[in-house]
């Protein structure tokens, strides 16, 4: 997960981290990691929050809101 420092960044960690576990969670901060040229590059836009999963890539709060509803938390 790719985020920013905005308001909808930090209620997209929020989400994602409370559906599916800080563990299963890797968040890089591109504006401290230096990475936003890259995430330019390789998803063709540096709009954050960013979620790369193994089914697609999904960016903007509402996006990211809707595939974690869809997707089950996984138990242990």
């Amino acid at each position: 997960m790719y985020v920013g420092e905005g308001e909808e960044d930090e209620e997209a960690v929020k989400l994602v981290k409370e559906r599916f576990g800080g563990k299963e969670v890797m968040v890089i901060r591109v504006s401290r990691d230096g990475v936003r040229g890259w995430l330019r590059w390789e998803y063709g836009t540096d709009e954050t929050p960013l979620l790369a999963t193994p089914f697609g890539v999904y960016y903007g709060l509402k996006a990211i809101k809707t595939v974690a509803s869809r997707l089950a938390p996984r138990i242990s």
